[in-house]
Formats: C-alpha cells, sequence, structure tokens
C-alpha cells in the first residue's frame, strides 16, 4: 500500500536547507498515493503504479526515482502515517530536488471510485495542480491514472507537441463498460423492433417502372428499399425480378419506381421484402448527469450492435439517422433517440432506461 506519507515529527527534527528548485527545473516527485474510505491496497499501488509508468512514458518531465525519495524520507525520520502537510511536501520536494511534488488517493464513491491527484509547486509554495476522476470500476484504475498523469503533465509543461506521445485509446468515466456494451445491444434490438423486416406486396405494375404497393403489416418509410420476389411465367419458379423504392405512402397505399431484372415481368402479386436498412448513428449528446466518454463509449458500442443485427447495415450514406442523448446519473441513465430519414422527417422516437 502506498500510503500518503507524513513528517511526524516535523517540528522536532531538522531539515536540510535547499535552494528552491529553479524555475525552469522539471523534475517531479510521487511522494504518495493512498487508499481512502476503503479502497484497498491493490487499488493505491494500481493507481500510483500508472500514474508514475505514464508521467516517464511522456518524456516531458524527469521523475524522481522511488529508491531517492525512499532514502531522503529515511533520512529525515519522514513516518508513513498521516498525511503531509504542504509545508512538508515542499521541504522534500527541495531534498530531492524535484520542482514539483504529487500525491494522490482512491477511495469509493458509490457504485464508483474516485481517483485524485495535487500537486505542489516547490518554487512557489502553490498547489500547481488539483483534479479528481470518477471510474467506474478498479478496471479503470490504470486507464484513468494515465488519464490524470496526462493533464498533470499538459497543465505543468503545456501540451504535447504535434507528433508527440498519443492519448491512450482507453475509455474511463463514472460507467462499467461492460454494462454499457449490453445497454447498446438492448438499444439496438429495440430499434430492430421498431423497425421489421417487412414484407409487402405488388398492386400493380405500369411499364413506366412506376408499381402501386401495398403493406399488410408494420410502417414502410419514404425512401425503403425492397427486392421483388415473384413467380417466373416461364419456369413457375420463385426469383428475384428486380428491386423497389418506395416514394410515397399514404392511407390508401403506396407506390415507387421498381428496376427490373433483364427479362422479368413484374406482376400483381408479387412479393416486397425488404432489404436490411442503411442506418447512421451520428455522435450522443451527453445530458446532466452523463459524461462525454460516456456518450462517446454507447454511441461507438450501439454502432457496433446495429451492424450485427440482420435488419440493419451501419452506412456513411444512411436511409435513416438516429440522433440523441445520454442522461442521468449512474445506475439511473436515460437515453433518448430519434430517427430521421433523409428528409429530416422523424420516423421513430424511444427512451429507455439504463443502470450502466
Amino acid at each position: 500500500m502506498r500510503s500518503v506519507l507524513a513528517l511526524s515529527l516535523a517540528l522536532a527534527l531538522p531539515v536540510i536547507a535547499q535552494p528552491a528548485a529553479p524555475a525552469n527545473d522539471k523534475t517531479i516527485a510521487v511522494a504518495s498515493v493512498d487508499a481512502r474510505g476503503g479502497a484497498s491496497a491493490e487499488a493505491a499501488s494500481e493507481m500510483s503504479d500508472a500514474l508514475t509508468a505514464q508521467l516517464v512514458a511522456d518524456g516531458r518531465v524527469r521523475v524522481v526515482e522511488r529508491q531517492q525519495m525512499a532514502k531522503v524520507m529515511r533520512e529525515q525520520a519522514l513516518s508513513q502515517s498521516g498525511a503531509m502537510s504542504d509545508e512538508v511536501q515542499i521541504k522534500l520536494a527541495q531534498l530531492v530536488g524535484a520542482r514539483w511534488i504529487v500525491v494522490g488517493f482512491v477511495q469509493p464513491k458509490g457504485k464508483s471510485l474516485l481517483l485524485s491527484l495535487r500537486a505542489m509547486d516547490s518554487s512557489t509554495a502553490q498547489v500547481a495542480f488539483a483534479q479528481s476522476l470518477k471510474v467506474g470500476s478498479e478496471d479503470q484504475i490504470e486507464g484513468g491514472a494515465t488519464q490524470l498523469a496526462r493533464k498533470l503533465t499538459d497543465k505543468l509543461i503545456g501540451p504535447a507537441a504535434a507528433g508527440g506521445q498519443q492519448a491512450s485509446g482507453e475509455v474511463v468515466g463514472d460507467f462499467d463498460v461492460g454494462q454499457v456494451k449490453d445497454g447498446a445491444k438492448q438499444l439496438a434490438r429495440s430499434l430492430a423492433l421498431r423497425f421489421p423486416k417487412l414484407v409487402g406486396s405488388v398492386v400493380d405494375s405500369l411499364p413506366d417502372g412506376t408499381v402501386q404497393c401495398t403493406f399488410g403489416g408494420g410502417q414502410p418509410f419514404k425512401g425503403q428499399f425492397f427486392e421483388i420476389y415473384g413467380k417466373d411465367e416461364v419456369t413457375d419458379q420463385e426469383t428475384k425480378k428486380g428491386y423497389f423504392v418506395l416514394r410515397s405512402i399514404s392511407a390508401k397505399g403506396c407506390s415507387g419506381r421498381a428496376k427490373r431484372e433483364p427479362g422479368a415481368v413484374i406482376a400483381k402479386g408479387d412479393s416486397l421484402n425488404a432489404l436490411p436498412l442503411k442506418i447512421g448513428l451520428e455522435s450522443l449528446e451527453p445530458g446532466p448527469g452523463a459524461q462525454p466518454e460516456l456518450a462517446r463509449l454507447l454511441a461507438d458500442e450501439t454502432r457496433s450492435a446495429l451492424d450485427a443485427v440482420p435488419n440493419f447495415q451501419v452506412a456513411n450514406d444512411p436511409q435513416l439517422t438516429a440522433i440523441g442523448r445520454v442522461s442521468g446519473p449512474r445506475g439511473n441513465r436515460s437515453v433518448e433517440l430519434q430517427v430521421v430519414d433523409k428528409g429530416g422527417n422523424i420516423v421513430q422516437k424511444l427512451e429507455l432506461p439504463g443502470t450502466f
């Protein structure tokens, strides 16, 4: 366990006088990461390891080695119980030649874990960085600590130059990634139920390609594509006769245009079988209580889930586009979607609860 370190005899023991670190120094010391409120020692250790690893890998700061920190602490009678005051942090930073000194902690917060990081500037005696991040589970501690370390370096040094180390693709936030994936599958299934694979029939077919149609169950939409099947006049075998796109629909019926296969004759009674709908999902908007990371992850997972449903085909030039937002605190989320056609007309609306 990397508990927050303290100076148990700070007033009684002398401290070796050291000049403040120069203003242009880029050395940082990670003093400790504490496990609070029932968090496990393993959680604190994982956060500390990930934090140090990211700072070293980034390369924009020099990290004081742990052995050097431990040696100075022993020499100065630093205790490993309790919390360090700001004054003690500054003195310790000066003793190891670091401009900044970092302490952190991990603690449970509801169903989540709170990762917190704070850095003091030994040259100004001011807090240089303080930020916390909620993660959904212990599986996200490494990613969360890495993200905090990156933000810390950006604040102290400035954003990384173009072509420098890229951000990790790991998604972290106040949610459970597995539950988000399950929620995305549920969302895709709900959409599929609202867009069943329709079957209609030809009422009349004109020589110019105009086809009158009817659908006994379900509601097609303008621009939807179908395959036309019927018996071949010569072989009397069921065959594909062409394609049909719906152009208009009303209470009296529907009509559209057909493209015949060579030699095919489209006749009354031929069936219209819906093709997989080309659908797109725009980035979901994070509403109150939802993080942008959650909205991005849910949108990405929903696209993957839609592509696995036979009713749909995720496309760059979709017939339908889903737009919406996710909101609410963890355990009580709400996902609202509107599905619109190419003309911007609302075809379907749905709202689903989520526990992720």
